[in-house]
């Protein structure tokens, strides 16, 4: 990996009150606030993929929400697997190391998808199990797990339960199970 940060060249993203500016040799481009909107405070981050930034952005324009919305929650993602993943994921990431392959590509693999944006929802065993893939479920207002979900569905797709106002699990999960999966959950009940 040392042998390729030569041959970049140096990009430097900035974020300032009018806007953001992402810079690198030969280029510069600019993304000014959008309305009335301002930042609070300048923040330089240096080193970004331009390629990576242009990917945020253009994601960030198809969910309707600014880079900014977008780089927050690939900051929190980061900070829950770092925070509530990272001990389940050490041997992995041992063994990743060991066998030569990037430890960025094999954290990228194993992020949970997330799931935002709905008032109301019940999942139950089989919508988890035809995903196939580990969740992170925030800004949910109403979840409820159905009578089938049992712990080892839970500890296996449901990465973190983050910013919701009511979850229920049946009565068949640990509460102690539920409780480590959720993050800033106004009310957790048991039916």
């Amino acid at each position: 990996m040392s042998e390729g940060r030569g041959e970049r060249p140096r990009e430097e993203v900035s974020v300032t009150p009018e806007g953001i500016e992402v810079r690198s040799p030969g280029k510069e481009v600019v993304v000014r606030a959008s309305g009335g909107e301002r930042l609070s405070k300048d923040i330089t981050i240096r080193g970004v993929n331009p390629e990576l930034y242009n990917s945020v952005a253009e994601l960030s324009r198809r969910l309707g929400i600014s880079i900014g919305e977008a780089i927050n929650e690939a900051m929190r993602l980061l900070l829950d697997v770092r925070g509530g993943l990272m001990g389940s994921l050490q041997p992995l990431l041992e063994g990743v190391k060991e066998a030569g392959k990037s430890v960025g590509e094999g954290i990228s693999n194993l992020a949970p998808i997330p799931i935002s944006g709905v008032e109301e929802i019940e999942l139950n065993k089989e919508d988890f199990e035809k995903f196939g893939k580990r969740v992170l479920i925030s800004g949910v207002r109403k979840i409820v797990f159905s009578q089938d979900v049992d712990e080892a569905t839970l500890e296996r797709y449901v990465a973190v339960i983050r910013d919701c106002d009511e979850v229920s699990f049946p009565k068949s999960i640990s509460k102690l199970l539920a409780l480590s999966k959720c993050r800033n959950v106004s009310r957790v009940t048991f039916y």
